[in-house]
């Protein structure tokens, strides 16, 4: 079982030291290897921290997860979050997903529809929707990130903006209520910048993660955009900052 306590304790000893092996916690924790290696899970699950071999570390805000561990995290909000974002979509508008896991799991569900035009920087997207459905599917020029399979650089940015799309799906690394929405990388701030000058609606899709972090790039303003869906009650000061700027919210 689960243990709040030992849960905090193992993400302090993780923030003394960035790194924590599993023999280690097992020593001074006093409990099981397994228990040890849940709970490491858990708060992976969590988007706490990333395991590696024989332990685990605190991810750094300037580096993003690799996509195979970001599609671990909240698998569960992940796809109630694709739910609510897949009854904006009607059929014949023209739709941009960006990378991301959030934005795959969405693609999912799009595959419902027949008569769609979705753009998208993302390989994994295309394929998704090119192999299952029968939508037009346009992927931006550019260069190919291999870690998550995502197209990034200038040609992708200007092909974005070349376009216009009735509504723009889009993840993002960290929401700071003062700072606004933040990025890993210039590349992905830049492209999503190109779309939200380019969408009639454009959607932010965040599970309760994201809230609180920083990062080292500032991709825009919460002004920014029309819509954030996530997949519980932000705390009040994000509820205000919302408001203030005109911002709706969904969440559960």
């Amino acid at each position: 079982m689960l243990s709040q306590p030992r849960l905090d304790e193992i993400m302090k000893l993780l923030r003394l030291d960035r790194r924590v092996s599993v023999s280690d916690l097992v020593e001074k924790l006093q409990v099981s290897d397994e228990t040890i290696r849940r709970d490491l899970k858990h708060l992976e699950e969590q988007g706490d921290l990333r395991r590696v071999h024989g332990g685990a570390i605190l991810p750094k805000l300037t580096e993003e997860q690799p996509i195979d561990v970001r599609g671990r995290i909240k698998q569960r909000e992940k796809s109630k979050l694709s739910q609510y974002a897949a009854g904006c979509v009607h059929e014949g508008m023209s739709v941009f997903l960006d990378t991301g896991t959030t934005t795959l799991a969405l693609s999912h569900r799009l595959i419902q529809y027949n008569n769609l035009t979705v753009v998208t920087n993302s390989l994994d997207i295309a394929h998704e929707l090119v192999s299952k459905s029968e939508n037009k599917v346009t992927i931006l020029p550019g260069d190919i990130r291999r870690n998550d399979n995502a197209v990034v650089g200038y040609s992708a940015v200007k092909a974005a903006s070349w376009r216009f799309y009735d509504v723009a799906f889009m993840g993002i690394a960290a929401i700071d209520p003062i700072l606004g929405f933040m990025d890993y990388e210039e590349d992905e701030a830049e492209i999503r910048r190109a779309v939200i000058a380019q969408s009639g609606k454009s959607i932010i899709l965040a599970d309760d993660s994201k809230f609180g972090r920083k990062t080292h790039i500032r991709t825009c303003s919460i002004s920014d955009v029309d819509r954030v869906i996530t997949n519980k009650k932000p705390k009040e000061e994000y509820l205000k900052c919302f408001s203030d700027a005109g911002v709706e919210i969904v969440y559960e």
